[in-house]
């Protein structure tokens, strides 16, 4: 005879994604005492990166400790659980979410905490290199590696916030133009001391265990940097926000979820924080976003919000 199958366990809310925005989200719930539990498959977002950096009290400590480190004190809550796994789908609506995952679940609250996820060019070596030698961000990478020759990489377009941006950082930058047109205006801006153009697509980079070296372009010339940075389009870890009709924003970087001041989305009982909820990755505004999303949700379990 078949299994029967089991009932769904009820929490007041449920969080899919334990990192960053989610964890700080379970501590607000599990401090108004209700009954949380996160659930998440361990794919962050920064599992790429050796450290966190301009992160309060915790500048250099790798990702994953400071993650383990929150998942473990929310966790000393007793109305907090952590579910190892991956959520399929979620179904019902505001008060009776139910969700398939590593058990039944049904949550009258539910928030999307589970993240973005990288597109990346499809240039050998690349990967390899992501959150170690290349990288989008100078705030969180920079001061590690300024000083070097250091590779801005157009995907598709020319990114001429980064030009500027990183002068600070090197006084050697390489524009790699990867087959992306310069328009005469951009190339007046780009004709500045410190930054010169390569032209031609790139092939592949050259590293030693994600430390590069150089890249190579087109016809096999190679140009010596131990930094790169690019403008990576990101899309949501998961389709569930999708799946249940939440509200789209599309911007030149990529989508996220459109979510208001109490990080709602348009569909209501469903909040969402962390970088699935803007369009810039922070590590910093993740954790305070997953705090407000986690707040809110408390006040909306108990009728204080306004309505959407």
């Amino acid at each position: 005879m078949p299994t029967p199958e089991a009932a769904p366990v009820d929490v007041d809310v449920a969080i899919i994604g334990a990192s960053f925005a989610g964890v700080s989200a379970a501590f607000m719930l599990a401090r108004a005492r209700r009954r949380v539990v996160l659930i998440d498959d361990d794919q962050t977002r920064n599992r790429f990166a050796h450290a966190s950096h301009g992160f309060l009290g915790q500048d250099g400590v790798s990702p994953a400790v400071i993650r383990a480190k929150g998942l473990a004190e929310v966790l000393a809550y007793p109305t907090a659980r952590h579910l190892p796994g991956r959520v399929t789908a979620i179904t019902g609506q505001s008060g009776s979410f139910v969700l398939d995952g590593p058990e039944p679940i049904r949550a009258a609250r539910v928030i999307l905490a589970y993240g973005q996820r990288d597109i990346l060019p499809d240039i050998l070596g690349l990967a390899d290199c992501w959150g170690k030698t290349a990288n989008q961000c100078p705030y969180c990478h920079g001061y590690e590696l300024a000083d070097r020759t250091t590779g801005l990489l157009a995907v598709d377009a020319i990114p001429m916030h980064h030009a500027t941006h990183l002068q600070d950082w090197t006084d050697d930058l390489v524009l790699l133009e990867n087959g992306v047109p310069v328009m005469p205006e951009e190339a007046d801006k780009l004709d500045r001391p410190g930054l010169r153009r390569a032209a031609g697509r790139v092939q592949r980079l050259h590293h030693t265990d994600g430390a590069l070296h150089a890249v190579e372009l087109e016809g096999g010339l190679q140009i010596g940097m131990r930094a790169l940075y690019l403008v990576s389009r990101q899309d949501p870890a998961a389709p569930l926000g999708q799946d249940l009709g939440c509200e789209m924003v599309d911007t030149p970087m990529g989508r996220h979820l459109r979510v208001d001041d109490f990080q709602r989305t348009s569909v209501p009982g469903v909040f969402a924080a962390g970088d699935l909820a803007r369009p810039y990755p922070s590590a910093t505004q993740a954790a305070a976003t997953g705090n407000t999303a986690g707040a809110a949700c408390h006040q909306d379990l108990l009728a204080l919000l306004p309505p959407l």
